[in-house]
């Protein structure tokens, strides 16, 4: 038995079912710093429910990552700052190569530039860049790069129109529990 492998995998299990579920902010961000090694960026708001693999995992500055999400460091994902990630997005790094006779892995380090807004139940495969600025819609597929500054709808996903460049907001959505209840700034 490869002990360390086993410990890892017992920190990554409370992690994600016991870490996950403490409502506070300051615990579940200690923890994803402190024992697994995440790098989490000043004012990050990592909603209750998400659920982390792997162990290469970057989040910038003030970026979001609401309620369910599911984060697939085995390979490696970098979400830049100020990022609006929408609940139960998937971020993955690693699939199977579905024309390979012995089920091979594959993929590659997802990486999600700066002020980059993804929509509900969207997902990210492996190995995808996100350009800085990109918005991805509700329910899309992203299985190529997206390029800066682009809307990307569907699925697959394929880019509609340019974004506004012009943005004046910074992410920050610290709520109180499970809710959608904010807390006071």
């Amino acid at each position: 038995m490869n002990w360390r492998s086993f410990g890892y995998a017992v920190v990554s299990a409370f992690g994600n079912h016991v870490m996950g579920k403490v409502p506070s902010f300051r615990l579940r961000h200690a923890y994803y710093r402190h024992v697994l090694g995440y790098h989490v960026g000043s004012d990050c708001c990592i909603h209750m429910g998400c659920f982390f693999t792997g162990k290469q995992v970057d989040i910038g500055s003030n970026t979001i990552l609401n309620r369910d999400c599911y984060v697939d460091g085995r390979l490696g994902v970098q979400i830049g700052a100020n990022c609006s990630i929408s609940p139960e997005v998937y971020i993955l790094s690693m699939d199977h190569d579905p024309q390979s006779p012995d089920f091979a892995t594959c993929g590659g380090v997802t990486t999600i530039g700066d002020n980059v807004w993804i929509g509900v139940r969207a997902i990210i495969l492996g190995g995808v860049t996100i350009g800085e600025g990109a918005v991805i819609g509700a329910g899309a597929v992203v299985t190529r790069d997206i390029a800066p500054w682009r809307i990307a709808v569907g699925n697959p996903a394929r880019e509609i129109k340019d974004r506004n460049r012009d943005l004046r907001y910074q992410c920050r959505y610290f709520t109180w529990f499970d809710t959608d209840i904010q807390m006071d700034p």
